[in-house]
């Protein structure tokens, strides 16, 4: 493991920095909107072009590659994203933050691209499952860490603002002065929306869920916690505590889904996590010291189910599929992602709208339920059972990541090798 990480260290330096600037500005922009008195509505909507931002950034950042290189690029992009940090800190209108939310979309898309498509590049027959797996954790890792620099505001939050800033600026040197040979252009982006519904109903239906929980989950989490009556330490810890779940359950349960039924197990993780978002629910409505403790245990179970479905449905859709596949439907699926989260926090806004903070895990609750029951009658109706003896080893996610991370899969390995082959002749 030592050697396959030590030649691509300053990347994943890189990658670590930007990710404790991204995270803790995923948490703190709601909380500013919020005070500034934008409605339940608007942030979602802000969160919205965030996310069709990120889609933006994934089908437009080749064509920037091609024409500058990897370490120009990440350059340019990380300036715009600081740049764009700094402004948000002093601006208020709502037209500008939804503009600035969409750029910081597509400028976030496109350095996870550039340093996927890197380490890509770097990764061999021999540590390609090494280093997805070790990139994924970092990811994770650097994401809950993010959180509990919240804390370190101390409601001041032109501070974090330009913490934030910071650490972007920061994660532009590790890359711009790497010795590692900077990888070729890559390619377009390739999406097959019919390859995912042809190799699996439930993985795309599962996405689309999936994506309109998670992405109003972002979007509006801590705006629950803040109308909550949270402090910045209980929002910090319970935002942590979504995360780290997620980070803990990830590779159990993917290792407990190469076992057994995949839909079977995607059952299971919806049923649970529309328990835990109901009892988040009735705790939040009547335990009196909800954001002491109960918050955070509910949100670690919450992140452990919710948090994970999104790689079982890419681990279920790639089952049945052959190599050559594996990147335009993991793509398919990443933008179904993304558009469908982008939907997500508008519908739970106007939920929260009605019923208040609880809302928000009230809406997932619902979709959640609407999901396991899905698969039950799918499960019941569809003619091909799935095969256990079939299946891949499953792969780890970092979550909302770009279609580069898909070429790191271990099981293309091979599949380069043939079209390396066919070159040559």
């Amino acid at each position: 493991m030592k050697h396959s990480l030590f030649p691509i260290s300053s990347l994943l330096l890189s990658n670590a920095l930007l990710l404790l600037g991204h995270g803790l500005l995923l948490t703190l922009l709601p909380i500013v909107a919020s005070q500034l008195g934008f409605t339940s509505l608007e942030i979602a909507l802000t969160g919205s072009a965030y996310f069709l931002g990120f889609v933006s950034g994934c089908l437009l950042t080749p064509h920037i590659l091609r024409r500058v290189g990897h370490i120009r690029s990440f350059a340019v992009l990380a300036v715009i994203y600081l740049v764009l940090i700094l402004l948000l800190s002093y601006l208020e209108g709502f037209a500008v933050w939804l503009l600035a939310r969409f750029i910081i979309g597509a400028a976030i898309s496109g350095l996870y691209m550039i340093i996927e498509s890197w380490l890509n590049e770097r990764a061999d027959a021999s540590n390609r499952g090494a280093i997805l797996s070790f990139y994924s954790m970092l990811s994770l890792l650097m994401i809950m860490l993010s959180q509990q620099l919240f804390t370190l505001g101390n409601n001041e939050y032109d501070i974090l603002f330009v913490g934030a800033a910071i650490l972007v600026a920061l994660s532009i040197i590790p890359v711009s002065l790497t010795l590692s040979l900077a990888p070729a252009p890559v390619e377009d982006t390739k999406v097959s929306f019919s390859k995912v519904w042809k190799h699996s109903q439930i993985a795309m239906v599962g996405v689309i869920i999936i994506g309109f929980v998670t992405g109003a989950f972002w979007s509006l989490a801590p705006v629950f916690a803040s109308q909550s009556n949270f402090t910045d330490g209980q929002l910090a810890m319970f935002m942590s505590a979504s995360v780290l779940g997620g980070a803990c359950c990830q590779i159990p349960i993917g290792k407990f889904s190469d076992r057994f039924d995949r839909r079977i197990v995607l059952f299971y993780l919806a049923f649970i996590g529309a328990l835990v978002s109901a009892a988040m629910v009735a705790a939040a409505h009547y335990l009196p010291n909800f954001a002491v403790w109960p918050a955070s245990v509910l949100a670690f179970f919450w992140g452990g189910t919710c948090m994970t479905m999104y790689a079982i449905c890419l681990a279920h859709a790639n089952d049945n599929a052959q190599a050559k596949d594996f990147v335009p439907i993991g793509s398919g699926m990443l933008i179904t992602f993304g558009i469908s989260s982008a939907i997500g926090g508008p519908i739970a806004s106007g939920v929260m709208s009605y019923v208040g903070a609880l809302g928000l895990y009230a809406y997932m609750a619902v979709f959640l339920a609407l999901f396991a029951l899905i698969i039950m009658v799918r499960r019941t109706t569809h003619e091909l059972p799935d095969k256990v003896a079939d299946h891949d080893t499953f792969q780890p996610s970092a979550g909302m990541t770009t279609p580069m991370a898909f070429s790191l899969d271990p099981r293309t390995e091979h599949l380069e090798d043939e079209l390396k082959a066919s070159k040559e002749v």
